[in-house]
């Protein structure tokens, strides 16, 4: 079963992690306001000398890195394995916010002046713009 994905403008498998995928980036467009042409899906990164994707990127206006999302598929617990994924694409990337969802848990955080702080939800974009 293939579903289509809205930004990568194409039909892709419906594993168990795209379908969590799909539902972030339909979240991100629609409840949140991100614009569709600042985020990215798969992107690859380059981290430690190995190729890395990240799931979703999005970018500011000026396409600086603004929100890191890792989606996991939903019979994955989200555990310090999964959040140190995240935190290595940090690494390279800075970006302000990070999500980490298997579709049912979530975890969102900001990254602020070396901190960590964890937050109920994901703003909407108008307020995480920098």
């Amino acid at each position: 079963t293939e579903v289509f994905d809205i930004v990568r403008k194409k039909l892709v498998a419906l594993t168990p992690e795209e379908w969590v995928r799909q539902h972030v980036i339909h979240f991100l467009i629609n409840e949140k306001k991100f614009p569709a042409g600042l985020i990215e899906v798969e992107k690859s990164i380059r981290l430690f000398n190995t190729d890395k994707r990240v799931d979703i990127l999005v970018r500011t206006p000026q396409l600086k890195p603004l929100l890191l999302v890792e989606c996991k598929a939903p019979e994955v617990t989200i555990t310090q394995k999964e959040a140190e994924q995240l935190a290595r694409y940090q690494i390279t990337l800075q970006a302000p916010f990070s999500f980490l969802t298997n579709g049912n848990q979530h975890v969102v955080m900001e990254h602020s002046e070396g901190r960590i702080i964890y937050l109920k939800e994901l703003p909407v974009y108008s307020q995480s713009s920098l």
